[in-house]
């Protein structure tokens, strides 16, 4: 709900700059002296993998752009990736008795690499501006999962149970299943740049994207008839949050 809110703020705030252009003098449509911009997230680096949680969310790039006045051409090579610091997602119970009890354990993450191409509009408040970009995504990914079990023995009568250490683990049953995609899709960015000299420039963008994946093949061993068979499918992330740092040359 916070992130629905600050993105919609952000997106009205966007649109107020790019409607009043006519109340300002916009100084971005300058020639630049250095128009050439290389430049990363930082984001990994400032807040730490996992940020002190269980799951983690993590996008690093490496950006390029080129300045033609009130316009930036960009393109990016980008690795994302989603999973957990602890074993599983989630779980949940497939059979008891009176002395025992089997859960079963869910995880799920992906690996994906995308290349991104497109431009970017600015607006320009002397060593402020705001832009507004979009770029079309072509990337390859790998979404990952697995389950296994655990049995539990009963320990008195307030309900409690301790992992049975004893047992034989490869009796209980384990599942895992690796697929590929050829992702495509596009992004939109909104953006504000500060100039911090004549070569460094730090940029805050919220970035929603919308990818389609087309599936490739799998890999699977599915003991338990946990999985449905993998397809093509769509997806929308409301927005990465980053921190850009560019050198301009």
């Amino acid at each position: 709900m916070k992130k629905k809110f600050l993105l919609s703020s952000l997106l009205l705030f966007f649109s107020y700059v790019f409607c009043a252009q006519d109340d300002y003098q916009n100084d971005s449509i300058l020639l630049e002296e250095n128009r050439n911009y290389l430049g990363s997230n930082i984001s990994p680096l400032l807040m730490g993998v996992s940020a002190g949680k269980d799951n983690f969310n993590v996008k690093v790039n490496l950006s390029y752009k080129r300045n033609f006045r009130d316009k930036n051409l960009r393109f990016s090579l980008n690795y994302l990736t989603e999973g957990n610091v602890s074993l599983y997602d989630y779980f949940e119970p497939v059979s008891s008795t009176d002395t025992t009890l089997v859960n079963r354990y869910f995880d799920n993450s992906y690996n994906h690499y995308d290349f991104r191409f497109g431009f970017e509009e600015l607006r320009g408040y002397n060593g402020t501006r705001v832009h507004v970009g979009v770029d079309a995504i072509l990337g390859y990914g790998t979404n990952n999962s697995n389950y296994f079990d655990r049995k539990f023995n009963f320990v008195d009568s307030t309900g409690s149970y301790i992992l049975d250490t004893t047992s034989n683990l490869i009796n209980l049953r384990q599942g895992s299943r690796s697929s590929n995609y050829l992702i495509t899709g596009l992004d939109v960015s909104f953006g504000i740049d500060w100039m911090l000299n004549e070569r460094f420039t730090f940029t805050f963008q919220v970035t929603p994207q919308f990818n389609y994946y087309i599936f490739l093949d799998e890999n699977t061993q599915d003991f338990q008839n946990e999985y449905s068979a993998s397809k093509n499918y769509a997806d929308f992330k409301l927005g990465y949050f980053d921190l850009m740092l560019f050198y301009r040359f």
